[in-house]
């Protein structure tokens, strides 16, 4: 009797030390902001990684920048051994100087950048929310990449 009272008692505490924990837990965000997606990569140390780069400019209420966060990350994940990602909030004071050296005008602004050559492609808006043209845009770029790179050699 003693037995089936304690076990009881267990089950009694272990399910109020779990429902503690789920009550106590942060809900996931419904609706995530392109800065939840930020790559935690500084332009300063992705410039000096040796490959060349994908930088998104984007201010977190802009309704475009919400839409393509999502895409961008997908590529991100797929494309990060040849390219190195950087999310740029165009508001954020240390950026005002990388903002304006890319003239940036809206939002968001994607480029492809390579930093051994300075060459910069501005990838249209248009083309944001079709991942097949996007794929082949980069595509495009890290093939001219590797050709500039290879000639030098």
């Amino acid at each position: 009797m003693i037995k089936k009272i304690l076990a009881i008692l267990c089950v009694l505490v272990s399910f109020a030390i779990i429902s503690i924990g789920i009550v106590n837990a942060v809900p996931p965000k419904n609706k995530l902001l392109p800065s939840d997606y930020a790559t935690k990569i500084e332009w300063d140390k992705a410039i000096t990684k040796g490959k060349p780069i994908a930088v998104n400019f984007y201010v977190d209420w802009c309704t475009y920048c919400k839409k393509f966060a999502p895409i961008l990350d997908d590529l991100r994940k797929e494309y990060e051994p040849d390219l190195t990602f950087v999310m740029i909030n165009a508001e954020e004071r240390k950026n005002i100087q990388l903002v304006k050296d890319f003239m940036i005008g809206g939002f968001p602004s994607f480029y492809l950048y390579e930093p051994e050559y300075k060459l910069k492609v501005f990838i249209s808006q248009g083309i944001y929310a079709n991942p097949k043209q996007m794929r082949q845009e980069i595509d495009t770029f890290l093939n001219v990449s590797k050709k500039l790179r290879h000639c030098e050699k």
